[in-house]
């Protein structure tokens, strides 16, 4: 969901490009806005977007029946009333396609709200926990054909109202207790199947609101509540409770461009996925977060609505800038995957979702052109100063494919070279150098280059911050 306007300040500190390195960052797209429609281009502008992974909403309303018939069993996929047929297909394909699925599994049906019929943002625990086993034995690379998924999320946003109710109960902060309850139990449900499979719990609104049509409660106290730890540099075990997962994941939505704070500072935008990540790793030490692997974190969901066709959206050439460097920043907090919401504009005029990664074509996706950004998203590269006459320089080739990349600057309209670097496993490459003479501090523009393909040129002046919501 959109950072709703918020006070705010700037951080324009860049901290060292070390603090992350050894970290992949694959990058996602979530292609819900399409139309429902997974035909062919989807996936084609998906890859072309230099993303590894898709993420699936795995709609539980739709697949389960509302009214089970007589002898349906909910842990049993092959159960009469299950309804499989779109997401076997969407699967199936993005796996053809050479992309990893992840699952989102949402929206309880009538008989699994807690208590029945009491809406879809109720979930009954032990149920989502039936229907999680089920998924995740279907899709256990053995079931009819159907590919392997490893990849499950535990819910959306659930510590806003919009998707888990209640929230709030007096002064206690149910829905942490309830989603604790659902992480744990549907775990349990999905490593009964595949003991490598991968819960992915979190997948946090970033905002702590209050208000009369909304409350969330922010994404850092959130995790500390659930997680029992406690706030401050060294958080240490509040309470004996824990939770099961592989990786803690959020939705760092944020209220102008990638370097800008938020006053609140438990809300979790771009600039301080750091206190995330850190809080997470101190949780597993601590014993108070259970996996058997290095706990990951993941952006499940980011975006920023461009203007056009946003009236107040993110100008384009700007947006081009901002994903770059939100890519550089998630990656040097530790974020491992960044997901990008979503691959079109909805297609509609005055449409709340704007944040594509194309214009959306009235006619239909065969008619959609990439953004200027889309090239930021497939090869993020950037230069900021490091002292009086140096660069930073860091980059992520297109699909993470390592190898050999050169760096040039401009001058007088030519392209001059600056220096070649190899990048690591994954297509990470960063490093320092100096400014040669002709390079201004404050104005040169650098691009990077690799194999054929070349990243949109970044300039070292840092442009005016602009406050703008994500949605525009």
């Amino acid at each position: 969901m959109a950072a709703l306007a918020l006070a705010l300040s700037v951080a324009l500190a860049l901290p060292s490009a070390s603090a992350g390195y050894g970290v992949a960052l694959r990058t996602a797209v979530d292609t819900t806005p399409a139309g429902g429609s997974y035909e062919r281009l989807v996936l084609a502008h998906t890859q072309a977007s230099g993303a590894q992974l898709l993420k699936l909403g795995v709609d539980w309303n739709k697949i389960a029946p509302t009214n089970p018939p007589a002898g349906f069993e909910p842990a049993n996929p092959d159960s009469p009333g299950y309804e499989w047929a779109e997401l076997d297909k969407e699967t199936a394909d993005a796996v053809a396609r050479g992309l990893t699925p992840f699952f989102t599994i949402i929206g309880a049906p009538p008989w699994a709200q807690s208590p029945p019929g009491s809406g879809e943002t109720r979930p009954d625990p032990a149920q989502l926990a039936i229907f999680a086993r089920a998924v995740a034995t279907r899709y256990d690379g053995t079931h009819d054909g159907l590919p392997w998924v490893r990849y499950y999320e535990v819910w959306n946003e659930p510590n806003a109202s919009f998707f888990l109710q209640p929230q709030l109960e007096g002064a206690r902060m149910a829905s942490v207790e309830t989603y604790r309850m659902m992480v744990n139990e549907f775990a349990a449900a999905v490593h009964g199947v595949r003991a490598d499979d991968q819960v992915i719990a979190g997948a946090l609104f970033p905002n702590g609101l209050r208000r009369a049509s909304v409350t969330a409660i922010a994404a850092l106290e959130f995790t500390r509540r659930l997680m029992c730890m406690s706030a401050g540099p060294h958080p240490r075990r509040t309470c004996s409770a824990t939770v099961d997962a592989d990786i803690w994941s959020v939705h760092p939505y944020t209220t102008g461009g990638p370097s800008t704070r938020s006053v609140n500072p438990d809300n979790v935008w771009i600039s301080n996925l750091g206190a995330l990540t850190a809080l997470v790793k101190a949780a597993q030490r601590a014993g108070a977060l259970i996996s058997a692997q290095p706990v990951q974190t993941w952006i499940t969901e980011f975006g920023w609505s461009s203007s056009p066709p946003a009236t107040a959206g993110v100008p384009l050439a700007l947006q081009r800038r901002w994903v770059a460097e939100a890519l550089y920043r998630a990656w040097r907090a530790g974020i491992d995957v960044f997901t990008w919401y979503a691959l079109r504009d909805e297609p509609e005029p005055g449409a709340l979702e704007q944040a594509g990664l194309y214009f959306g074509c009235a006619q239909g996706i065969a008619c959609d052109t990439p953004k200027p950004m889309q090239s930021s998203f497939r090869f993020p590269f950037v230069a900021f100063r490091a002292g009086a006459r140096a660069v930073l320089l860091w980059g992520r080739t297109p699909f993470g494919v390592p190898g050999r990349v050169r760096v040039q600057w401009r001058q007088a309209g030519r392209w001059r070279a600056l220096t070649s670097l190899r990048t690591d496993g994954d297509g990470i490459f960063t490093a320092t150098r100096p400014l040669p003479a002709g390079l201004s501090p404050t104005s040169g523009v650098l691009r990077a280059l690799a194999a054929s393909e070349g990243s949109p040129a970044f300039s070292l002046r840092r442009p005016p911050e602009l406050i703008v919501t994500p949605f525009g």
